[in-house]
């Protein structure tokens, strides 16, 4: 099935630069002080460095008692006999050959209901725009470019994810919630 994923991979990347077209499911903005879960989408593949970076921003959500899910698109095929227990990681056998998810992490990602996702990174031809679109969310944060789908546009100053998680903290204590 390698073969199928390598010629498919040109319409897949079309089907992915489609989500900025998609209507998205919202769920009501229950304001940043009671938002407990919290979805982090990031390029793994192309910003490899960062992951330490995000971890301590993790540990830092988890330690004001809320549920983070780091996922990272690796932009590979996931390796036979390797066990990755604890890490969430987004591979291209995860997708169908169309694009769409169908196992693994990003099916999982994709089914669990956030309060605010954030998706760090934004580039064509990376699934991240596709699983924000079709998470439900209360709020999305996109890190660059457009602001088609995601209701607050915040880019990262680099990998200080930090600054970056306090400043926007600042913004959506700022966002009224909508019942």
């Amino acid at each position: 099935m390698d073969w199928l994923y390598r010629i498919s991979a040109g319409y897949r990347a079309r089907q992915w630069n489609k989500a900025a077209q998609r209507s998205v499911a919202h769920l009501p903005w229950k304001g940043w002080a009671h938002a407990r879960r919290i979805g982090i989408l990031f390029d793994a593949h192309a910003h490899r460095s960062d992951l330490e970076a995000l971890r301590a921003v993790v540990a830092q959500m988890k330690a004001q008692q809320r549920a983070v899910t780091l996922c990272g698109w690796t932009g590979q095929m996931r390796p036979k006999n390797v066990l990755y227990n604890g890490r969430q990681l987004i591979f291209i056998d995860d997708f169908t050959w169309q694009g769409q998810p169908e196992s693994g992490n990003a099916l999982e990602f994709m089914q669990t209901e956030f309060d605010v996702l954030i998706c760090l990174h934004r580039s064509p031809g990376t699934p991240l725009d596709e699983l924000a679109s079709r998470s439900p969310a209360g709020l999305r944060i996109g890190g660059a470019g457009n602001q088609d789908f995601y209701d607050l546009c915040m880019l990262p100053d680099g990998s200080d994810y930090q600054t970056y998680v306090d400043s926007l903290s600042a913004w959506l204590t700022k966002i009224a919630p909508t019942t």
